[in-house]
């Protein structure tokens, strides 16, 4: 693999990560707003609230990201290029 491909991938991947994090940042302040609980939440996603707490705390679950905005009716989009 070429270095500006190398490149490229790097940052897309870095591009990515910024996104799933301004999500779940919106999904926990939307949650906030609502006068939620984790304990809630986590019920009403049928998770622990132990993963939702990892969760909300950087430990990243696509799954859960999908059910968690979902439930708040929530439209997420991530953009990622292949190369």
């Amino acid at each position: 693999m070429n270095q500006t491909i190398e490149n490229n991938i790097v940052t897309e991947s870095l591009h990515t990560y910024t996104q799933v994090n301004e999500i779940v940042t919106k999904l926990i302040q939307i949650r906030k707003d609502a006068n939620f609980s984790q304990q809630f939440m986590s019920d009403w996603l049928n998770v622990s609230r132990k993963k939702l707490n990892e969760f909300e705390n950087g430990s990243f679950d696509f799954e859960l990201m999908v059910k968690y905005a979902d439930k708040l009716s929530v439209e997420i989009s991530i953009n990622y290029k292949v190369y």
